[in-house]
């Protein structure tokens, strides 16, 4: 039960690290809320594209720099597959989760994001359990909205200030024509207990036909630097067992934990 609870804690945070994707149909799917900049969308909320299979694998390297100079380097890995229906499967291979103090995972989760049932599953292969739990599909309005879907978790509501996102125009990476953009954020002094502001920035390149994020490096003092790069993009239909929960597991919906009493 202990590592269950475990695992749903952290489920928040892997769905916060899934593949964001947007729709077409407007009559069935509703608009995506906006959200700030600075801040990743809610967890349950998953952008939906049909037609445009794929299959890829994302790197996210990151590096923080200690005042005595030495270096500490984590590194992330996540395998994705989409199909025709929107339907996707993202294995993440995590060594750790960026913050102060980072937390060693050194673990592969699975998720499957089915927007036809509307529900995540969260595979636990060592009890064969799927967690579920409920996703909204919604579409991206036609200007996409720079967000930081996969950099460092960051935790919400936090008090920042954020600019308006800078197009940086469009290039090619890994053979997909992607357009860039760029945001500054700025944590005012004494917001958290900090003497003064603590700058931040993010930039991505959104790949135009993936209509996913394929490249990205964030900077932030406190974690360090962050980039992510999309590879092995393959444009087939992926075989359409990866969307399906096994057989030989059996599905649990995912319960909060119990509000800690003072």
């Amino acid at each position: 039960m202990a590592s269950h609870r475990r695992f749903v804690e952290l489920l928040a945070v892997f769905g916060a690290l899934a593949t964001r994707v947007h729709a077409d149909d407007a009559a069935v799917v509703p608009d995506c809320p906006s959200s700030p900049a600075a801040e990743q969308p809610a967890s349950n909320n998953v952008r939906l594209v049909t037609g445009s299979p794929y299959s890829a694998l994302g790197i996210s390297q990151t590096v923080t720099t200690l005042p005595d100079g030495h270096r500490i380097v984590r590194r992330n890995t996540i395998r994705q597959w989409r199909d025709s229906e929107g339907r996707t499967r993202s294995e993440f291979s995590l060594s750790s989760i960026g913050g102060q103090r980072p937390l060693e995972l050194n673990t592969t989760v699975t998720v499957i994001d089915d927007p036809e049932t509307r529900e995540r599953y969260l595979l636990q292969s060592t009890n064969k359990v799927a967690v579920t739990m409920p996703i909204v599909p919604c579409r991206v309005n036609a200007v996409r909205e720079p967000d930081l879907s996969v950099g460092p978790p960051r935790p919400a509501g936090l008090p920042m200030n954020v600019t308006a996102p800078v197009k940086l125009g469009q290039r090619n990476v890994n053979g997909e024509t992607a357009a860039g953009s760029r945001v500054e954020a700025t944590i005012p002094a004494g917001a958290i207990g900090n003497e003064k502001p603590i700058n931040m920035s993010a930039e991505q390149w959104y790949g135009k036909n993936l209509q996913v994020v394929v490249e990205a490096t964030y900077r932030d003092p406190r974690t360090g630097e962050t980039r992510y790069k999309l590879s092995n993009i393959h444009r087939a239909e992926p075989d359409a067992k990866l969307f399906q929960v096994p057989d030989n597991y059996t599905k649990r919906p995912a319960v909060a934990p119990a509000p800690k009493h003072r």
